[in-house]
């Protein structure tokens, strides 16, 4: 990953072990052919993304929406994306996951947190029916970063066109 030019609390936040924690279905993705899940990406050590990851989706939202810090409203908006996502909410999901991705647009966020952004709100696009918006979104964040499973992930899904489950 490359590294940033004045270390910070994002930096931090978001070290690959953290970024690289997806899910998406209850279940853990197991590689099936046949399972319809996208992946989404949530921040693990970092605003309440434990508690994401561990389906407590509600107390997450709860707790980042309650909190009064901004010191890394990336974490927190990925966060809320994909629990707002699991909750069925998802025009406060959208919210969330564009809110991320304007984050990445100060020129201060890594281009892997901008292509993660774009990945969640590509499930989004998936699952409101834009399968053409979500495959170029997958798409965009690819060329960011290549390296990136979740986009890869849900590129495949969506081309088999699966719809995504919560």
């Amino acid at each position: 990953m490359k590294a940033l030019k004045k270390p910070g609390r994002i930096e931090r936040a978001l070290r690959p072990t953290a970024l690289l924690a997806s899910l998406f279905a209850a279940a853990p993705l197991a590689a099936e052919e046949t399972d319809p899940a996208y992946t989404m990406t949530v921040i693990i050590d970092a605003a309440h993304g434990s508690k994401v990851a561990a389906g407590k989706y509600q107390r997450a939202i709860e707790k980042i929406t309650a909190s009064k810090s901004t010191r890394d409203p990336y974490s927190q908006q990925t966060n809320l994306c994909v629990a707002y996502t699991k909750t069925g909410e998802l025009d406060k999901a959208t919210r969330a996951c564009e809110t991320a991705l304007a984050i990445t647009d100060n020129g201060k966020v890594d281009r892997v947190y901008r292509a993660v952004a774009l990945s969640n709100l590509g499930v989004l696009h998936a699952a409101k029916g834009s399968q053409d918006i979500a495959r170029r979104t997958f798409r965009e964040a690819l060329d960011l970063d290549s390296g990136l499973s979740a986009p890869k992930i849900n590129l495949a899904r969506v081309a088999r066109g699966k719809s995504p489950s919560a």
